[in-house]
This record gives structure tokens, sequence and C-alpha cells, in this order.
């Protein structure tokens, strides 16, 4: 008998689902790894920026999130666009990080303040059959993103679909070949047989050379696209229109025969769809943790910047259990910045040394100049988002100063893996 009840859940404590099959990430992922995708690589499977506008200024109550308690921790199996953006407005570090790269029309004050929410809590497989009956035939998910759901948690037979698409990545590579019709109608079993294509044990195979098979399958994409296929045109049909619109494959083009040669259906494909792999159970996500400050122990040349570096890290050594000493290292991560800043200048450009603050432009051209080598060195993949602009480090530093930026022990450690790597660029012995 399946268990739901409603229960009011922080929205800090909720972890978004990464087996999530609008868009499969690795399992280790954290919620920041995962927004990041959904807003940079994966936009176009999240649409965030068009969930904001259809939310507006409030967050409609009667679309509770389905939660499911897993190893004691609260994961969003349904709902996660929504919790992405309340994530994304309520976490300033998490904010700063992604540059503001979402847009609101209106201040969302009342999202901003909405930290509590009330969740549908349930098992597991309550849950699957939630989302079965609201996603997999409401169109808000591709036919793909259908059949894997179903054959990677239902533990249903894999579908041709999944199958042509991991042999060719018709689908994967191509949006509108996503589409209910495009599967039930027109790459049917029988339609494929008809122009060469036979279905076996989970895999397409053909009797024509691996070219000659390309050619075909690009031109069924390119019918789709075209709209020469579509809801209103040629339904349920494919042999038809392929050679009326590529004549040229007139010849080409025959039913698949069993007694002549056969050979798998594939060529190389763009990318590939999630992996059909069942997964094992999620484990919350978290950073592999790294609690030594700066990263590393830095071995700097002698002076001001290593005088400073040893004091901050003494301090944090002594007290880095007492979560009050965390503004204290946010500024001094801020302050041995700025002293290295004036050190550089004070030896590189004496005219700028009389500015009140340095740690800006040295930050400016740290990231010139380490990302020349950035190719040769491998830096941490903190300091790489940093280089490739992702990572708005100086805002943060500036916010630190003057106190006016959520305190959290992983925002400080990340802030100075960074500055770490900046340090032992410049200074190390």
């Amino acid at each position: 008998m399946s268990e739901q009840k409603i229960v009011e859940i922080p929205v800090a404590d909720l972890n978004l689902w990464t087996e999530n099959p609008r868009d499969p990430i690795e399992v280790e992922c954290t919620d920041f790894e995962i927004i990041s995708r959904a807003i940079s690589e994966s936009k176009n499977k999240w649409n965030l920026q068009k969930l904001i506008k259809e939310m507006g200024e409030f967050y409609d109550l009667s679309e509770l999130p389905t939660v499911v308690i897993i190893d004691k921790e609260y994961v969003v199996y349904d709902g996660n666009r929504r919790m992405a953006v309340l994530k994304y407005l309520q976490n300033q570090e998490l904010y700063e990080d992604l540059d503001g790269s979402l847009y609101f029309d209106e201040e969302p004050n009342e999202l901003r303040q909405l930290t509590v929410i009330p969740c549908n809590v349930c098992d597991i497989d309550t849950a699957l059959i939630n989302i079965e009956r609201k996603h997999t035939n409401s169109g808000d998910w591709g036919r793909l993103e259908r059949d894997y759901f179903i054959l990677k948690h239902l533990n249903k037979e894999q579908s041709h679909f999944i199958s042509l698409d991991e042999q060719t990545g018709i689908v994967t590579d191509n949006p509108k070949m996503n589409k209910r019709f495009v599967k039930d109608e027109v790459l049917t079993k029988e339609n494929l047989a008809e122009i060469g294509f036979h279905y076996e044990k989970n895999q397409f195979v053909s009797n024509y050379p691996k070219a000659t098979s390309k050619k075909i399958v690009e031109a069924i994409v390119s019918m789709v696209n075209d709209g020469v296929i579509s809801t209103r045109k040629n339904r349920k049909k494919l042999k038809e229109p392929l050679l009326k619109t590529f004549p040229d494959l007139k010849k080409t083009v025959k039913a698949y025969d069993k007694s002549k040669k056969s050979k798998p259906l594939a060529y190389q494909k763009k990318s590939t769809g999630p992996s059909k792999k069942t997964p094992t159970p999620r484990k919350t996500p978290k950073s592999k943790e790294n609690e030594t400050l700066f990263g590393k122990t830095l071995v700097l040349k002698t002076g001001k910047v290593n005088d400073l570096y040893r004091a901050i890290l003494n301090i944090y050594e002594k007290n880095n259990k007492d979560p009050k000493i965390l503004p204290i290292i946010g500024m001094s991560i801020r302050l041995i910045t700025e002293v290295a800043a004036r050190v550089y200048f004070d030896k590189n450009d004496p005219t700028k040394a009389s500015k009140d603050q340095l740690y800006n432009d040295f930050l400016k051209i740290a990231k010139k100049e380490m990302s020349l080598k950035q190719e040769s060195k491998n830096y941490l993949s903190l300091t790489n988002d940093w280089l490739d602009s992702s990572n708005k480090i100086e805002a943060v530093l500036a916010k630190y100063a003057h106190g006016n930026i959520p305190i959290s022990r992983d925002g400080i450690l990340k802030s100075s893996f960074v500055i770490g790597e900046i340090l032992e660029h410049y200074y190390k012995k």
C-alpha cells in the first residue's frame, strides 16, 4: 500500500534528482552542477526562463513537489524545474556563481521568501507512478525521455525508438524527431522494414552498406525537419514520401531480405541518449569534500603574502569547527588577495600601487595570464570556471568584505580554492 503525506521542507534541504528523465546526469552531481547545466548545456530541455514567465510572482502551491527520502535525504522526483528556480533565487552564492543567468520581469520577492515549501513525501514506487501519470502522456517530455523512464524506472522492455537512437543519434541530434507521432506512426518497425531496416534483439540491421544506411536515415530526418512528414502530411507513411522526395533512392531502397547478408545499422553520430543501464540507488549529491583552506598546502615565497597565508591558515585550522569563524575567513580571503595584488604592482607597475584597492585589477591580469596556461596546466575545475568567466569571484570577494552575502563553509572553501591557485601561480616558492 502506498504512503503519501504532506510535509513542509526547507528548499535548501531538497536535493534535485540526477536521474530526471528530462536530463539525466551523473549521480554524484551537486545541485549547483545540475542547475548550471540546466541554464547552459541543456537549457532547451529545462526551459527555466520560460517557466519563470509562467510562474509569475508567486509559486502555485497546487503543484507540490514529489519527494522521496533516500539515505535520510530529501530527493525531488517531480518538480525539479521549480525547485531549481527557487534554489537559484534563494542561494546568493549560487546566484553569483551563475552570474544572474536567469532574469525576472518583476523582483521575485515572494519566491525568494518561500524558503519552506509543502511537499508530497512518498515511497519510490508511488513517486514513479505519479510521474508516469503526469508526464508520459502530457507532452512535456519527448518520446525518447518517456521511453527511457519506462525502461530505467519501470523495468519495461527497451523500445525500438531507443535502439534506433543509440545506433544512429537520429532523435538525440534532431529535436523534431523526438515526437510521439514520429515514433508511433512514422518510425514504426513495419515502416522501417519496408525501407530495409529489420529490428531484432534490441538492434536494427540492414542489407545496406554503412554509407547507404546513413543516407537513408538522414533523408528521413530531413523530411521531418522540413515538414514533408508531419501530423498533417503523409501521416503513418514513410516509404512513399521518402521515394517521392528523394527519387535517386528508388533503385536503392528495398525491403529487408533475411536471406541476404546483414549488418547492424550504425554510423558515427554527434551524441547519444542517456545510458540504458539501470542506475544504482542515488546518493545524496554532495561535492567530493576537500576541507583544506585554499585547496591544498601552499608553499609560497618568503614575504607578506606567505606571512598572511600562514596566519589565516592557523586561525582556520584552530577554529574550523566553529561557524562563527567563517565571516572572518571570508574577509581574510579578500584581504590576502588585496595584499597579493599590492605586492604584484609594487614590483611590476608602481604607478598603480597608490590606488586604494588593487585586487580587482590584479584578478583581471591573473585571469589573462593564467588563461594562456590553461591548456598546459591542470587547474582545478573551479579555477577553470573562473578563467572561462562563469565564476564571478571578484563580486563574491567584495561581498565578503562588506558582509552582505550569505556565508557557508562550502562557499568559503570554493572561493579559497580559486584564490589558492592564483597565489600559487604568482608566489610559489
